[in-house]
């Protein structure tokens, strides 16, 4: 992976917004209907660019997730296919690839931390890429479309900006998560229900 420069915060916050919605007259209400129908979608894959920072390092690649129910392969590939990391889990292992090499761990997070020096929630970004909390406690507040706008889950703080229609569903284009420890800015290009 190819080291990140903090200019890449800046292209990845300055992307051109989408129009923001009108808001609605009952946020609770749209909260639930936007829950219900998220619900319902086991399978979708998206592609876009993901940045990584730590305290003394920071990442960038594009990123292509394909989630089918507990099942998941996501392929990060670094700028200009320099380098590039596969990570595939079924709920009960995970393994990392990096082309060359295949490490197994039971935990996502474990093992990324571990070989990568990342800390990334990868059991709740699922949920979140969705617009969603993932279960468990959770503190939320929902913007005037009755959409969550912020949401502080498991030590993280995650910001959902920029939703965009995608089919019958609306979803965040843009998510800041962050912690003490690490920063993550997901941009979501593309996404699909399978």
């Amino acid at each position: 992976m190819q080291r990140f420069s903090p200019l890449l915060f800046l292209l990845l916050a300055g992307c051109a917004a989408t129009p923001v919605a009108p808001p609605v007259a009952d946020p609770l209400q749209a909260w639930g209907d936007h829950q219900r129908q998220l619900a319902g979608v086991n399978g979708w894959q998206l592609g876009g660019r993901i940045a990584i920072r730590t305290d003394d390092e920071g990442w960038q690649a594009s990123i292509d997730w394909r989630q089918q129910a507990q099942d998941y392969a996501i392929h990060l590939t670094g700028p200009l296919g320099q380098g590039s990391l596969h990570l595939q889990g079924d709920g009960r292992q995970v393994s990392l690839s990096d082309g060359e090499a295949t490490l197994v761990d039971e935990d996502a997070e474990a093992l990324l931390y571990r070989e990568m020096g990342w800390r990334v929630p990868v059991s709740a970004l699922r949920y979140w890429a969705l617009g969603l909390p993932a279960p468990g406690a959770a503190e939320h507040e929902l913007n005037p479309q009755g959409q969550l706008g912020r949401l502080r889950q498991a030590g993280w703080s995650i910001e959902f900006r920029d939703y965009t229609r995608r089919g019958e569903l609306t979803l965040p284009g843009r998510l800041f998560i962050s912690n003490h420890r690490a920063q993550i800015r997901l941009v979501v290009d593309r996404w699909e229900r399978l």
